[in-house]
């Protein structure tokens, strides 16, 4: 596998219910994109080889099975050593442009539970997607974005925005206030909607709350939020190396990714891209952008 791959969406698996799920959501964005899915299962150093070629016997029937279901390529892959580093490594080898993985309490990839799935997506350089359940319906009708009131971040959570432009979905954004000043909240206010009209413009669907709330946790309303709305997905969005402050604070980040029983979709800029890398990795990672 090379660099030269493109339009590939890695799926790890350990064959658990959870992961299914993840493959389920692979496949529905794989339809949309016309894009590859690539399974990965990762063994440890000391897997006999008995146990290792009966995964892989398994791999290639799940592959098999789904690329006859659906018309999918599917293509699959052992690698052994660390989760994290076979995970981030392979995404880079195949130069895949999404990973979607399974997480749920003590099932999962290798039992990736809300704070390793935190580490895997630090550790990568492509959007990642962590699911706990099988989709209800195709696309994602409703995504929730969480943001800091900083222009910073409030750029970089607009440009992210545009991902859901190709789902023809309704984006939330949503700030939490913990102060009552009516002062602090006309600013907040006005710099929201400055972010609103800038998502208009670009043609995405967009609605804004601000929740005024003392001493309430982000992740808390965050959470309430996308239940009440009935929303698909919750879009973060933070720095390469876990710089999640940001935009959301570490303990929220990893509060979102472990408790939410929705999709949570962690997008990551790198910054050490131009900025025509930069409009078809992050901006357009499908790159359905016209150039």
């Amino acid at each position: 596998m090379t660099q030269e791959e493109k339009n590939v969406i890695l799926v790890p698996t350990d064959f658990t219910p959870v992961a299914d799920c993840a493959l389920d959501h692979a496949i529905e964005i794989a339809k949309l994109f016309d894009h590859k899915i690539s399974l990965l299962h990762v063994v440890g150093k000391k897997t006999p080889k008995v146990a290792r070629d009966q995964r892989l016997a398994r791999l290639k029937k799940v592959a098999e099975t789904n690329q006859s279901k659906t018309g999918i390529e599917i293509t699959y892959q052992i690698e052994e050593g660390s989760i994290f580093d076979m995970i981030s490594g392979t995404a880079h080898d195949l130069n895949a442009d999404f990973i979607i993985m399974g997480i749920h309490g003590k099932q999962g990839v290798q039992h990736i539970v809300g704070s390793y799935a935190y580490k895997v997506i630090c550790s990568s350089e492509v959007p990642v997607m962590v699911v706990k359940k099988k989709h209800h319906h195709v696309g994602y009708n409703n995504i929730v974005v969480p943001i800091t009131f900083t222009s910073e971040s409030a750029e970089k959570i607009n440009a992210a925005l545009r991902f859901a432009k190709y789902f023809d979905s309704v984006v939330h954004i949503i700030g939490l206030l913990r102060s009552k000043s009516s002062v602090f909240k006309i600013k907040k206010e006005a710099l929201l909607k400055n972010v609103m009209d800038y998502i208009e413009k670009a043609g995405v669907k967009a609605k804004a709350e601000i929740i005024v709330k003392p001493g309430a946790d982000l992740y808390d309303e965050v959470l309430s939020y996308s239940e009440k709305i009935d929303a698909d997905l919750i879009m973060i969005v933070a720095e390469r190396s876990g710089r999640f402050a940001e935009v959301l604070g570490k303990n929220d980040a990893e509060q979102i990714i472990d408790k939410a029983e929705i999709p949570v979709l962690t997008v990551i800029p790198d910054l050490e891209y131009d900025a025509d890398h930069m409009l078809t990795t992050f901006f357009d990672p499908f790159g359905l952008i016209d150039k």
